[in-house]
């Protein structure tokens, strides 16, 4: 039980702060509370919304809210928001242009960062499988945490003051900003410091696609024929299209390295 349960907070008008933090009976934040600067409510299952009429306040911390399906756009002079873990949030308010510090990993509804954010100096929305982009106008952005965002193709190279990254397993990831002083890339294939080979073999593989489109099998044969081509396109480690690979399975009877030792 926390204070909101237990005491008659509508007459406190004057609090300035209130902390709530994982109590299972909390429904509701008192709309009255309008002086209120920092809010702490995570893992409140039953807590539904944050009113709209705190609009003083500066700290929200309603993480683990399964319930929560939206911030409120009238926290004008919010500088620090933590909403992770809040599986129904699909969207964070662009009005909250004072954020600075921004929390909203683990989102699965999430589809997009605000471009509005252009004070945001730390950035945490790794785990986020919906979200595609992070927006070039976040200009003040020092820190990036995206790492298991698997739709991500690429970190905006005007993020100059980027200096700590970490977009590990965003499998889809071809560029990111040479500012970062900082960067972790493990299992990002398509980087160019992850795929030293790849534009030894781009040529090949843009002839590759070109022939698969036109129909020339015979032509391309020759091509994928390589050993050092085919432990390439074939590498566990290399995304390459699932598709392109059943298809040369089927019409050149390559048979991937992985299933090879496994009928070994």
């Amino acid at each position: 039980m926390c204070l909101v349960c237990t005491e008659p907070l509508e007459s406190l008008v004057e609090l300035t702060e209130l902390d709530c933090s994982r109590c299972p009976d909390v429904v509701a934040i008192p709309v009255t509370l309008t002086q209120l600067k920092r809010l702490y409510c995570p893992d409140c299952p039953l807590l539904a919304s944050i009113p709209a009429t705190l609009v003083n306040l500066k700290v929200l911390y309603c993480s683990g809210c399964p319930l929560l399906t939206s911030i409120p756009d009238t926290l004008a002079h919010l500088t620090a928001l933590d909403c992770d873990g809040c599986s129904l949030l699909a969207s964070i308010p662009p009005t909250l242009v004072r954020l600075t510090r921004l929390h909203c990993h683990g989102c699965p509804l999430l589809t997009s960062i605000p471009p509005e954010f252009v004070n945001l100096a730390a950035l945490y929305c790794f785990d986020c499988p919906l979200l595609a982009s992070i927006p070039g106008t976040l200009a003040a952005l020092a820190v990036l945490i995206c790492s298991g965002c698997p739709l991500l193709t690429s970190i905006p190279s005007t993020l100059a003051r980027l200096r700590d990254l970490n977009c590990s397993n965003c499998r889809r990831l071809t560029s990111i900003p040479s500012s970062v002083h900082y960067c972790f890339f493990s299992g990002c294939p398509w980087l160019p410091q992850n795929a030293h080979d790849f534009p030894r073999h781009l040529p090949s593989l843009l002839r590759l696609q070109r022939w698969f489109r036109t129909g020339r099998k015979q032509v391309f044969k020759r091509v994928v024929r390589t050993r050092a081509f085919n432990e390439w396109i074939f590498h566990p480690d290399r995304i390459g299209g699932k598709l392109v690979k059943r298809q040369l399975e089927a019409e050149l009877g390559v048979m991937r390295p992985e299933k090879k030792q496994r009928l070994e």
